[in-house]
């Protein structure tokens, strides 16, 4: 059966670093697993596996990102069909690959879930059995939350598919997102809440704990639209070990991988096999000073981001920067005196490196390979920083400002809207970016700025200027993080606004959700295609 090859699969392979280094009870199968007190453990680590893969693009690129206007089509290549809408549901990157990763990880869990729920109480008492539960259940509900923000309505399936020849279990049409919500997110989410751990030893570190069930309860809440719901979740989390870190640039590094602002995210285990590559950088080799950001080896292409998104980042006095008095033509001075994560995003001429040879340097100019809107993306890049050009990139997939912007956004939207308390939970994001700035003056604040002048507080009264607010931090906090900014703009009702499609040159509405693969249908006749995607 599909679930149990895969889960064999899975448990030879390392799903986190230093998980499963080596296979202690020889060959599983049906008749061998399920049978150890320690088959549990297994059991729900090799569910975290299938996280390290969200699509099947080669580089592990988040495509989805190009459809956000975020970046420019003048770079990556593969990605062009996003930037310009102009995909289809026979696209296997994307399209089919974020369908088949989902799939396989919820096939995996629903075999492991029956599989622990069926040990004896002889080999596991109830609390522990609930807890590896607990794991399982919150990652199928992630990847549940993950399809429906995706392609709208999909096909539930809670069992494992015992008979593939059997039509009726294979052959599912889409059940609507509400009925996913009501029936399998929100319950497998607040039991992980339940029983989930508060903490997990080092070793463990990126297996989910109650407080990443909270915060996706937070966000599945507020997309329900039961914003009271979504403050209360929010509130369990601020009430845990979540703190963010001082400087805005280092949260991504892999240097930071413990940091207590992240929340949940992918561990990828050292070694080739799990290396990964973003195409996030800027030039690798400077010649006699060694390389200093892995970026692409042979094809030439990088993400570049767009013209928009560089502007988009405020002036240090929090003004629009294309209408500020610090505002330059010049492009190579286009990174001063701006907020100070558009230097965590960017490369400029601030950036201390350290080259794989150990020079210490500022970042020069003429390493820049994105000469077509100026600047090369430092986030999330894959940093050299010494001799071993292969370092490991967690995945990371929810970090605490995430959870208080959508706290701001449930205060400003409920029926009774608290905009003093949305304020204060942006500002909790802000003022990070400002406390770093002022802590670095030399910097980021020109002579004669005061202190109250640096990044001032968004005066928000309405939903309007709440929403203005929510969208800017979020914006800048989570550029290249999976597909943050493309989830927002979809709960918003603003994609079609910002996504620079050329389909027949106007908005097609078909492009709210993406289309169900090609493959798919032609296995699945239970389900139907989306209007404006053919049959």
């Amino acid at each position: 059966m599909i679930g149990t090859l895969a889960l064999a699969a899975l448990l030879t392979s390392s799903c986190m670093d230093n998980f499963l280094d080596r296979n202690p009870y020889g060959s599983i199968d049906e008749t061998t697993f399920f049978t150890q007190p320690e088959h549990a453990n297994l059991a729900a680590m090799a569910c975290y596996s299938k996280l390290a893969k969200q699509n099947n693009h080669w580089a592990d690129a988040q495509l989805e990102l190009g459809m956000t206007g975020d970046f420019s089509p003048a770079g990556f290549k593969d990605a062009s069909v996003f930037y310009l809408g102009t995909f289809n549901p026979n696209e296997s990157n994307v399209v089919l690959g974020a369908w088949e990763c989902a799939y396989e990880g919820i096939a995996v869990c629903n075999k492991n879930i029956e599989g622990v729920t069926g040990m004896s109480s002889e080999l596991l008492d109830d609390a522990t059995r609930n807890q590896y539960l607990a794991e399982m259940r919150f990652i199928r509900a992630y990847w549940y939350f993950r399809l429906i923000q995706l392609y709208g309505d999909v096909p539930m399936r809670s069992a494992s598919v015992e008979d593939p020849t059997d039509a009726s279990q294979v052959q599912l049409g889409a059940t609507p997102k509400e009925t996913i919500l009501s029936d399998m997110i929100v319950p497998d989410l607040e039991f992980a809440a339940e029983w989930l751990p508060e903490s997990w030893d080092t070793d463990y570190m990126h297996r989910a704990t109650k407080g990443t069930a909270y915060a996706y309860l937070c966000e599945v809440y507020l997309y329900m639209k039961d914003y009271d719901n979504a403050i209360l979740a929010g509130e369990q989390v601020e009430s845990r070990d979540y703190a963010l870190e001082e400087d805005p640039g280092c949260v991504l590094r892999v240097d930071k991988e413990d940091s207590k602002e992240i929340i949940f995210s992918v561990g990828i285990a050292n070694g080739n096999g799990s290396y990964r590559e973003f195409y996030f950088g800027t030039i690798e080799d400077t010649g006699e000073f060694g390389r200093i950001m892995r970026g692409d080896t042979y094809s030439g292409d990088y993400f570049y981001p767009s013209e928009g998104f560089v502007n988009c980042f405020q002036a240090i006095d929090g003004s629009d920067y294309l209408t500020s008095s610090y505002y330059t033509d010049v492009r190579n001075d286009q990174w001063m005196n701006r907020d100070p994560r558009f230097d965590a995003t960017f490369f400029t001429p601030q950036d201390d490196v350290t080259t794989t040879t150990g020079v210490e340097m500022k970042w020069q100019q003429s390493w820049l390979v994105n000469t077509q809107t100026g600047y090369d993306i430092q986030k999330r890049g894959v940093w050299y920083g010494n001799d071993n050009w292969n370092f490991r990139v967690d995945f990371h997939l929810m970090r605490l400002p995430r959870v208080y912007l959508h706290m701001a956004e449930a205060y400003a939207l409920k029926s009774n809207p608290d905009y003093a308390k949305c304020s204060e939970y942006v500002e909790k994001v802000r003022s990070r970016a400002r406390n770093f700035a002022l802590a670095n003056r030399d910097k980021y604040v020109p002579a004669g700025l005061t202190d109250a002048e640096v990044l001032p507080p968004f005066t928000i009264n309405s939903q309007e200027s709440a929403m203005t607010a929510i969208d800017y931090e979020s914006r800048v906090e989570f550029f290249t993080e999976d597909c943050i900014r493309y989830y927002d703009l979809k709960r918003w009702g603003k994609l079609q606004d910002v996504w620079p499609v050329t389909v027949g040159g106007t908005w097609e509405d078909r492009l709210l959700d993406l289309p169900y693969p090609a493959s798919e249908l032609s296995a699945n006749h239970a389900l139907t295609q989306h209007s404006g995607w053919g049959s």
